[in-house]
């Protein structure tokens, strides 16, 4: 259990620099591994076929694997720490908050941030109001640090035993692990929802013009769930302009990325994409004249509910738009009207991800768009989350999955488009 006096003399920043550490060593190891396969492995499988460079090539294969593994564990290394930095770093701002209050209504403080004191029966409401907000605020962050501390403790010592893995597969398995157990400081670091919308709007006042954003950035939901939260910020997070409510496209991810869509097409990345703006309020744009099957429509049409072998296709393109279940066609279209292209740094949650074909790979098109995924998540320090079908994964790293990805399918061009619908 971290104690108050813990917390007040811990040191955030040493995290923060561990895990910028731990990232330079796992690129550091990603980089290595491709250019054994580029400038070892592949030169030996194209020049010398016999049977001596078969094993000189499996061992530069061998070793690649290995520092593709490290890459995936380090990486997970630097996100525990990412997330016990920001759980320290917001639980001591809590502290900061609980001084302030402590001496704007005369409620000095022991050594465990309790009041010395209760306030006197005849009190005024303010500093009762105060008294217990500071004992809610100091449960709250001792609670996140706490939490954060055993987290990070239990799953560095199970990254300690993973030191020998030498399997890519596996390891980026243990690297989805940690992106979850990342994931859940955070959600640790928000007060729970019954919480005293006073208390809520203490703790959020406590946090810095930083905070607040990266906090915004990293758990939309679960602060859109709070009363206390200011209604101007749970605009911000749900989108301005009222189009429909990024929260909860956000939030039908989270709750659906293993479930069975209501229609399977097969891959079914693009079609959880639409499903999810369409219960975030996304209006279908719609033709009269020629439905599903117009170049500018993206909209559910009338499936003839007929069920044969061969037919199946045909009733799902009947009843759903070609940029509803389409990458490509999506992307485009959304381009078309009214979307923007962001930077990888400005991606926030309710964004798109598409991945554009930008290396040969026999199976897709070079240039096209061939899967669709939606930011759930940024980290604070830029680290995109995302979630998505066809595989299902929740909260996964852009930053670790993607050389993986990469290797598999030859190389991406990641763009992260942001919808404005200029339809309705």
């Amino acid at each position: 259990m971290v104690t108050y006096s813990d917390l007040i003399s811990a040191h955030p920043q040493k995290w923060k620099d561990a895990a910028d550490d731990w990232a330079a060593l796992a690129k550091y190891a990603l980089n290595a591994a491709n250019d054994v396969r580029e400038q070892g492995a592949k030169p030996l499988a194209d020049h010398w076929a016999d049977e001596v460079g078969a094993a000189a090539a499996a061992d530069f294969v061998k070793l690649a694997n290995q520092l593709e593994s490290a890459y995936d564990l380090l990486l997970s290394v630097k996100m525990v720490m990412e997330g016990m930095h920001t759980s320290l770093d917001t639980a001591m701002s809590i502290a900061c908050q609980i001084t302030d209050l402590s001496r704007a209504h005369d409620l000095p403080l022991g050594d465990d941030g309790m009041p010395l004191q209760c306030p006197a029966p005849n009190a005024d409401a303010d500093q009762q109001q105060a008294y217990r907000e500071i004992v809610a605020l100091r449960e709250q962050a001792l609670r996140q640090a706490t939490e954060a501390d055993e987290k990070t403790a239990a799953e560095l010592n199970r990254l300690a035993g993973m030191v020998g893995v030498s399997d890519p597969d596996k390891a980026l398995k243990e690297q989805y692990h940690a992106s979850h157990v990342e994931m859940d400081m955070l959600a640790a670091d928000i007060p729970k929802a019954d919480t005293d919308p006073a208390v809520v709007r203490a703790w959020w006042n406590g946090l810095s013009e930083k905070q607040q954003h990266d906090m915004m950035r990293a758990e939309p939901v679960k602060l859109a769930q709070l009363d206390g939260i200011p209604e101007s910020t749970k605009r911000e997070m749900r989108g301005t302009d009222g189009k429909f409510d990024r929260v909860k496209m956000v939030e039908y991810a989270l709750d659906n990325w293993d479930q069975d869509d209501p229609v399977d097409f097969g891959n079914n990345c693009t079609n959880f994409v639409s499903n999810a703006l369409d219960h975030a309020g996304m209006q279908e744009k719609t033709s009269f004249w020629e439905g599903t099957r117009g170049d500018d429509t993206w909209m559910r049409g009338n499936p003839t509910g007929i069920h044969f072998p061969g037919f199946e296709q045909i009733d799902r393109s009947l009843g759903h738009s070609k940029t509803w279940a389409g990458a490509e066609n999506q992307q485009s279209f959304m381009l078309r009207h009214g979307g923007e292209e962001v930077d990888r740094s400005q991606a926030r949650p309710g964004d798109i991800i598409y991945y554009d074909q930008a290396g040969p790979n026999d199976g897709l098109k070079q240039g096209a768009a061939h899967h669709a995924a939606i930011v759930t998540a940024v980290m604070p320090d830029g680290e995109i989350k995302y979630t998505q079908h066809s595989d299902p994964y929740q909260n996964a790293s852009l930053q670790g999955r993607l050389p993986a990805v990469e290797k598999a399918e030859g190389q991406q061009r990641v763009r992260i488009i942001r919808p404005h619908p200029d339809w309705y």
